[in-house]
């Protein structure tokens, strides 16, 4: 018992400091947040969000209130996280579904989308990259309660140096006797 005792001892004294030497690895988390970009930490941020409505051929701009966390740095999401309760206009879909007349007594008149995009860098240490839309359904509740809902995917790309974040975002409406596919194109700046 003492020899093998001895023997992890030895083995582990050898190899130690090999690893230390050998390996230089970053850890993840120190990395400072992307999504921090287009989520700046003050009160009732909001990125300069637009979304390119295809009956008239314009951009339309909205506010969104965005944010992010210490523990997804690398999500942005889309919630009022200032009054408990209240969303936002996320993804502009206020104004999309309003022909379902949304009751304007809950949070979810306003939507949340907690964590909407995933930012995806090109390498390590890369200033651009893709920009993922997790795939998710988002309810919302009619003026009578009955909730609809409404899946979103997409993707897109996002550039650190022009501060530019470019999506996609496909619109499953058929919860509402709509397309399974109704793509909608978004920009979002600082």
């Amino acid at each position: 018992m003492r020899i093998q005792s001895l023997s992890i001892a030895i083995l582990a004294l050898v190899t130690t400091p090999g690893c230390k030497k050998n390996y230089d690895a970053e850890a993840t988390y120190a990395k400072r947040s992307l999504a921090q970009i287009w989520a700046k930490k003050e009160n009732f941020y909001a990125p300069q969000a637009s979304v390119y409505i295809d009956s008239i051929a314009t951009w339309r701009n909205f506010i969104g209130f965005s944010f992010t966390s210490d523990g997804d740095p690398d999500k942005l999401g889309f919630a009022n996280i200032y009054n408990a309760g209240k969303g936002t206009n996320a993804l502009y879909m206020r104004n999309f579904y309003a022909g379902q007349t949304l009751t304007s007594d809950s949070g979810y008149y306003n939507i949340t989308i907690p964590k909407c995009f995933q930012l995806i860098p090109n390498a390590s240490a890369a200033t651009e990259g893709t920009v993922k839309v997790l795939e998710q359904t988002v309810t919302l509740y009619r003026t009578n309660k009955t909730p609809f809902y409404i899946r979103i995917s997409g993707s897109g790309t996002y550039s650190e140096i022009s501060k530019l974040l470019e999506v996609e975002v496909v619109f499953d409406e058929t919860n509402i006797g709509g397309s399974p596919a109704v793509k909608r194109k978004y920009k979002f700046l600082p």
